[in-house]
Order: structure tokens, then sequence, then C-alpha cells
């Protein structure tokens, strides 16, 4: 899944549940920053906070960073 799949499809399910990404974020004690640059690809989440906050990301939204 490359970056626009991956956005549109958080995308999508935010607005399905009427949440954006910073209110996700608070609700799952994850800062907003963070998420956004994982879903942006800047960071992979693959040691410490950020790979916490991937799994957060997935467990909600599937595997979409794949």
């Amino acid at each position: 899944m490359n970056i626009e799949q991956r956005k549109a499809c958080i995308e999508q399910k935010l607005e399905s549940i009427g949440e954006t990404v910073t209110s996700w974020s608070k609700k799952n004690s994850l800062d907003h920053r963070l998420v956004i640059d994982l879903i942006d690809g800047k960071f992979q989440g693959t040691r410490g906070i950020t790979l916490k906050a991937r799994m957060k990301i997935e467990e909600f939204f599937g595997n979409v960073f794949d």
C-alpha cells in the first residue's frame, strides 16, 4: 500500500466514526505529529515509540503499512 492509499484508507475509516487524526491520537495516548509522520512515511516505526505507535495504528486501521 502506497502513502496515498494509506492516507485514503485511514481518512475514510476516521470519517466514518467522526474522528480526526488528532482526536484519534489523543484518545489512544499518541502524539498526533508522530502519527501523521508515520502515515506520511517519514518514520518507519521499527523501534521504540514509533513502533508502539505503528502497532496501535495497525491494530485499529488494519495492515496499512505494507
